[in-house]
């Protein structure tokens, strides 16, 4: 995660939510105008080295004066995810159906995130410093995995797009993992989540989607977002193998703080879309 910070002119008084990214490396707040529908603010750090990271967390939101939002959206990101038809979804069942997939570590607890636009669950585990350190800073504030914005807003663009039946991967890159979402004629068909050391691991995993599935390399397009640069070898050598790959965009549904220009709309795409 590359440090940003962006601000312009925040009236205390407007109408506006908070929006906090937990990366394994970083962190990460957005500030967001809901009457004049702009984003006003992005502002991120990383993590020092051999420090407690609750006390960073602490020690930068309370340096930047952003506690008393009372609209407050926390995207966490883990590679610790389910996912699970909602019409089988039962609460109380939430973390036996995650074990049946994931190991719940001693210091996690389970969490879950319905996705409406999919009708599908996200079951998502969570270190509990971090829960109850957000309980201590936050009256009221709402979790999502960052597999919630990533698979609605893919389903959502896919269908209002030129082309809404035709296959198209997502690609959403953190630092040591990245989600793959498929969605073919307009549904779900594949969503994954994959650990990496290096960029031959995304393009391996990426490439043995594609023939575990049967993409069409012509036809399925590639849309990459999260922090991977458009040099990475990773996308170098998929272009060899599919044709139309590309880098999320600025979204134009909102507006933005003029400085928003100085750094690549897709290392943040999905994280400030959250919770919007």
């Amino acid at each position: 995660m590359k440090p940003v910070h962006i601000k312009g002119d925040i009236d205390l008084l407007s109408k506006n939510s908070l929006s906090i990214l937990i990366t394994q490396d970083g962190l990460s707040y957005s500030i967001y105008d809901i009457d004049n529908n702009k984003v006003l603010a992005l502002v991120s750090k990383q993590f020092s080295a051999n420090t407690n990271r609750c006390e960073e967390i602490k020690q930068f939101l309370s340096d930047e004066e952003v506690l008393q939002y009372d609209n407050v959206n926390v995207v966490y990101a883990t590679k610790s995810v389910t996912i699970v038809p909602d019409a089988i979804f039962e609460e109380s069942q939430a973390e036996n159906i995650f074990a049946l997939n994931r190991r719940i570590a001693d210091d996690e607890e389970i969490h879950y995130s319905k996705l409406p636009k999919s009708q599908t669950v996200i079951i998502f585990s969570m270190k509990k410093e971090i829960v109850k350190l957000l309980d201590s800073l936050f009256n009221k504030y709402s979790i999502f995995p960052q597999s919630h914005t990533f698979i609605e807003s893919g389903l959502t663009r896919t269908k209002i797009s030129e082309k809404p039946n035709s296959p198209r991967m997502f690609v959403l890159v953190f630092e040591d993992f990245f989600d793959v979402l498929v969605i073919d004629k307009a549904q779900i068909c594949n969503y994954n989540t994959y650990g990496y050391k290096s960029s031959n691991d995304i393009l391996y995993f990426i490439v043995n989607t594609f023939e575990q599935l049967g993409l069409s390399q012509e036809e399925c397009e590639v849309v990459f977002s999260g922090f991977i640069e458009p040099d990475d070898l990773a996308v170098i050598h998929l272009k060899k193998f599919v044709r139309n790959v590309y880098f999320e965009s600025i979204n134009r549904d909102y507006k933005y703080f003029y400085r928003f220009q100085e750094f690549a709309p897709h290392y943040f795409y999905n994280f400030i879309n959250a919770g919007k």
